[in-house]
């Protein structure tokens, strides 16, 4: 009977040790096989394709996890979105970047590089305005515009060309004149602001077909009453020539007997 119930303790000892073996050859196959998740990191993507030297808004971005072996120094990294600093700095990397361009193609849903963007953001155009100024934009040809060669940043002269009458000058000598046709500098010295709709300084070389002017709330309203008045022409000035003429009537031409005067003073 002993020599039973040792036998039976020996067969149980077996199997629990066979037991122990399998599961632990089975914990040590796992530990080998098991493929562990790589650690990631939020960086900024593009939600959407942006063309090359397309303007970046808010909508274009947004975070995505890459893995952490993959980041680099140009990744634009960000907090995870469920990060309490998060919203903080998705703000921050946007007062950045919306407003700047892309140098190049950046597909949707994938990562953007500091390098993928200009390194200075477009002002907005109402920045350029002065103080107490208003920004008036005006119709212009080939002749007025000085065959385009009018650029943001250029100064001109304003040229009304209208009657006597519309400009407030005694017409003629009485008898029956003609109310004759004469020209006047009405402004001098102007800012060009933009031309078409580019105000970049250097910006890409365009036609347009109206300029936009930065000018003193009352002689923005001076120049809006021009156009319904006259021809006005634009004569492009160096930008380092800052001086006016105080005299009126060096900076109007009539035609007659005044015309052959004023042709005589040059």
């Amino acid at each position: 009977m002993t020599n039973n119930n040792q036998t039976k303790l020996a067969v149980v000892a077996a199997v629990l040790v066979g037991l122990f073996a399998v599961v632990a050859v089975n914990k040590y196959v796992k530990a080998k096989t098991e493929v562990k998740a790589a650690p990631t990191v939020n960086v900024l993507v593009a939600t959407m394709e942006i063309r090359a030297g397309g303007e970046i808004g808010p909508e274009m971005l947004a975070a995505a996890p890459i893995p952490l072996a993959a980041l680099s120094n140009t990744h634009i990294t960000l907090p995870s979105a469920t990060d309490a600093t998060y919203e903080k700095a998705m703000a921050d990397v946007q007062a950045k970047i919306v407003g700047r361009r892309a140098k190049r193609l950046v597909a949707a849903q994938t990562p953007i590089f500091w390098m993928d963007i200009d390194t200075e953001p477009k002002a907005p155009f109402a920045d350029l305005i002065g103080d107490d100024h208003r920004a008036v934009t005006l119709p212009v040809d080939n002749v007025s515009s000085v065959n385009g060669f009018i650029r943001p940043g250029s100064r001109v002269d304003v040229v009304l060309t209208a009657s006597e009458s519309a400009l407030g000058i005694l017409a003629g000598t009485g008898g029956g004149a003609k109310d004759a046709i004469v020209s006047s500098v009405i402004l001098q010295n102007v800012p060009v602001i933009a031309v078409g709709k580019n105000y970049e300084l250097e910006g890409e070389e365009a036609a347009y077909s109206s300029i936009t002017l930065n000018l003193p709330t009352r002689a923005a309203i001076l120049m809006v009453q021009a156009r319904s008045m006259g021809q006005i022409t634009y004569m492009l000035r160096n930008v380092r020539d800052n001086k006016t003429e105080r005299d009126r009537n060096r900076l109007t031409v009539s035609p007659g007997a005044s015309f052959a005067d004023a042709v005589r003073s040059f």
